[in-house]
């Protein structure tokens, strides 16, 4: 009987892309397949009910084609997320007080749903002892809200509503560190005004006094 790693695959199954024997190419299906089993999954049963076994279950695709494809079950949790309907797009409404508030609107929507907090909790919890997965989360699915937090924040700069020496990635951080605290450290519900408050912490202490 083969021996399992400690992430419990087996000898058979813990090979990377790299090493595979030549063969057919990959199949896009099986990976889109995958990514949709593991977000149902997520959303019924948080990141704590989530296994690989339970993904392979539910598309009939081997687990070591999922870890062919996905070193590990956060890894796997961060590209289903990536591609999900849950990553904000960036909002351009001409004011910059209202571009953040959709964002923190939207953030605070989320960040209330239960599904996501048991995500989220679950995630990071596994990030903390893998500083190389913890950068392509950051990378990968905190980066893209980020990047439309800084689209939103530049054209503010440009109609001076905005500091022009503004701290743009501390701005992230001042506008998403409450709602986390909150909502994943605390398991808090959101209030609605978090947007608002939020928002206008920011603007008052980084908004253009011109």
């Amino acid at each position: 009987m083969a021996e399992t790693d400690d992430r419990g695959r087996s000898d058979d199954e813990s090979g990377v892309e790299g090493h595979r024997r030549p063969g057919r190419p990959r199949d896009p299906g099986y990976d889109q397949a995958i990514l949709d089993a593991t977000l149902e999954i997520l959303n019924i049963k948080g990141y704590a009910g989530l296994s690989i076994d339970g993904v392979a279950a539910k598309t009939g695709v081997g687990r070591p084609t999922i870890y062919r494809r996905w070193p590990s079950k956060a890894a796997l949790v961060i590209a289903a997320l990536k591609q999900s309907s849950l990553l904000t797009p960036a909002h351009d409404t001409g004011a910059l007080r209202d571009d953040l508030l959709a964002f923190q609107r939207d953030q605070v929507r989320m960040m209330n749903l239960p599904a996501s907090r048991r995500i989220t909790a679950g995630l990071v919890a596994d990030l903390v002892s893998d500083p190389e997965l913890a950068e392509t989360y950051l990378g990968d699915y905190v980066g893209q809200r980020q990047a439309a937090v800084r689209v939103a924040l530049q054209r503010g700069i440009e109609r001076g509503e905005l500091r022009p020496d503004a701290d743009l990635d501390l701005i992230y951080d001042y506008l998403m560190g409450p709602l986390f605290m909150r909502s994943v450290v605390r398991g808090e519900m959101l209030e609605p005004d978090m947007a608002e408050r939020t928002v206008d912490l920011v603007l008052s202490a980084f908004g253009s006094t011109a």
